[in-house]
This record gives structure tokens, sequence and C-alpha cells, in this order.
């Protein structure tokens, strides 16, 4: 039988480009800073329109790619710089990491059902949201033994799979991607209040706690609009705050979806200190009390992870299978964004692709 990879990347590492197919957004680009020409070479009191997006409350779809006006935004290319190690021959799945997850999990599921390989079933390689956006897709097919009957093995590297707080970060504060400009950050916070994806990878542990360290009820955690008092509300969507709780409520058994006959591995980084808690006292957030303009920096608490994940609070999250299948490298080991590209885990990956798969099932269930 002839297995394929398939790389199902994760937030940024598929360029997207517009109507004309421009690349209007390239993260190898951003992270090197800005020029000219890049987001498509338009001015930048355009860029916070040209890349938020509309969604229409109950449609996954998303209305608008673009509120720039006769702009329309698709995937692109994947940027293969953080890959570049993982076994080949691989193929990628390219999508639109800002729209709702859910919508491009059922792509996914699409491309599987249309590619299957002839004589063999698919290897899927899932990093960061590209974790997600697999997991959901076992969620969404017609039967629990036809994930299986598509896919004979996972990888999950740096699966947010229960949240993380640079989402928050992003849609609170404003992350500095474009520059260190003000008006910059935010415009980078505005369009980011417009991505479903960033509020469905809001923590769901109960993240926020009392200056004692004792969770906050639900109501003041970070998927409810309580979550977010006085200027901290400026601009969160109550919308995509639901979809992040309906979404956090599908994943609540993340595995479950594989059914019979998927091998799964789990890989997550335990050597950095990883944003985790954030205190609330009353109605303040804990900042750093440095300023940027406006911008204030939320101050989180730390534990063990690989930047982005928390390792602890994600299996705990996740459940006793997903732990199980977990490898925590606490060894030396890249931070996120590259952890595919550690010569300890891709090899670890590799060697987990050539071990027999269960065999599939003979026939689909109920």
């Amino acid at each position: 039988m002839a297995d394929k990879n398939l790389l199902v990347p994760g937030t940024q590492a598929t360029t997207l480009r517009d109507q004309n197919d421009t690349t209007v957004y390239n993260a190898v680009r951003v992270s090197l800073g800005l020029q000219r020409n890049d987001l498509g070479g338009r001015p930048r009191d355009e860029w916070q329109a040209l890349l938020s997006v509309e969604h229409e409350r109950g449609k996954l779809e998303p209305n608008l790619t673009s509120l720039l006006p006769g702009t329309e935004i698709r995937p692109g290319s994947v940027a293969m710089t953080p890959y570049d190690r993982l076994p080949k021959p691989l193929a990628t799945f390219p999508y639109d990491w800002r729209l709702d997850i859910r919508f491009n999990a059922r792509r996914l599921l699409e491309h599987l059902r249309a590619n299957k390989p002839a004589n063999g079933r698919w290897n899927l390689i899932g990093h960061s949201q590209g974790g997600i956006v697999i997991v959901l897709a076992s969620h969404y097919t017609t039967h629990l033994e036809e994930f299986a009957r598509l896919v004979a093995r996972v990888v999950l590297v740096g699966c947010p799979i229960a949240g993380t707080q640079r989402a928050l970060e992003a849609l609170a504060a404003g992350r500095g991607d474009f520059g260190e400009d003000p008006f910059l950050y935010d415009a980078a916070r505005g369009m980011a209040q417009t991505w479903p994806a960033l509020y469905q990878m809001l923590p769901g542990w109960d993240s926020v706690v009392d200056p004692a360290g004792n969770p906050l009820p639900e109501s003041k955690q970070v998927t409810r609009i309580g979550g977010y008092p006085g200027v901290w509300k400026r601009g969160m969507s109550e919308d995509l705050l639901e979809r992040a709780r309906e979404t956090h409520k599908l994943m609540e058994r993340p595995l479950a979806g594989f059914g019979p006959g998927v091998a799964a591995l789990v890989v997550q980084g335990q050597k950095q200190d990883t944003p985790t808690w954030l205190t609330r006292d009353g109605a303040r957030l804990a900042t750093t009390g440095n300023a940027r303009g406006s911008r204030f920096e939320l101050d989180f608490g730390t534990t063990a992870g690989d930047t982005l994940v928390p390792s602890d609070e994600t299996v705990k999250w996740a459940g006793r299978r997903y732990g199980e299948l977990t490898l925590r490298i606490a060894g030396p080991v890249k931070a996120h964004a590259f952890l595919c590209d550690g010569k300890f885990v891709t090899r670890r990956i590799a060697e987990f692709l050539k071990d027999p798969a269960p065999a599939p099932p003979d026939t689909f269930g109920g």
C-alpha cells in the first residue's frame, strides 16, 4: 500500500493572494520588516481593511474575505521554511488561516475524499492550527469509520488543541507583526478581531485567575464578553466568541473522531516559558505597565511549553488518551514556529510514519 504524506501547516504559513494573484500576506516577509511592496503594495492605511474578514452569524463560510472594496483574498502557497526537514515526498494543504477553523476542516475533509491515494491512505501532519483543522475534520465524517478509511496516521505538532494565550494577546492587545508604530498595533488588532480562527484558539481552560491564583467564574473567562473589562472590550465580537465556545465544545474529546484504524502521535515542546495564566483583580487585567502609545502588554504567568502551547494545561484539557499519545520534549527543541524543523522531532515523525498503521475498517458503521 502507498500511503501519502500531507502537511496541514500552522497559522500564517500559507501565503494569501488577491483576485489578481498578487501576494498580500507572506509571514516570512512580515517577520523581516514590511517594505513598500509588501501586502500587495497597498498603502498602510488600507492594511486593516485588506486583511479583515466578514462572517454572517451561524454561517461557517465567510461573506467577505477582505473589507477592501473590490478585493477577494484566497490561500496561496505554503511557506516551507519551517517544514523542510519533514519526510518527503510531502504534499501540502494551503488554507486561509483567518477563517472559521470548522470551514477549513470541511474543506480538508473534501480534499481527503477527492484525492485519496489509490492504493493507500493519508498520513496527516498538522502543525499548530493545522492540527486543529485535522481534528475538526475527523468530526465531520459521515460515519465514525470513514476517517480511518481515509487516514492511516496523524501527527499533531505544537497543536493548541486547548487554545493559547497568544490568541488573547493578538485580540486584546495587538501584536507588533507589522512594526512598532502604535498605528500598526491598532491595525493588527483591528483586523485580528475579525478573524474567527483567533477566537477559536482562545484558551479553553480557566486561564483567568484572581490575585490568589483561583480561577474566576466562566462569565469572566476569555471566551465570554465579560472577560474583557473596560477598554479591553473594544472591538471584540460576541458572535465570534460564540464560535469559540462552539468549537471548544466540539473538541472536548479531540481524538474521538479518528475511529478505529488511525495511529496518532502528539508532539509538544516543554522547554520554553509559555503564557498560561492571566490575573484579573476586579476590572483590572495584569499588565506590564509598559505602554507603546495607547497599548499596554498583558502580563501573563508562564509554565513550560513551546512559547505558544502550554504543555500541562493542554494535556489536562484534552484528556487521558491525548496525554498517552503525547511525546513531551524537555530537551533540545525549537520554539513553536519551528518545532517541525528540529532534528529530534523530525526523526521521531519519520519513524512514526514508517511504523505499521492499524488496518482500516472493512465497512462503514451505522
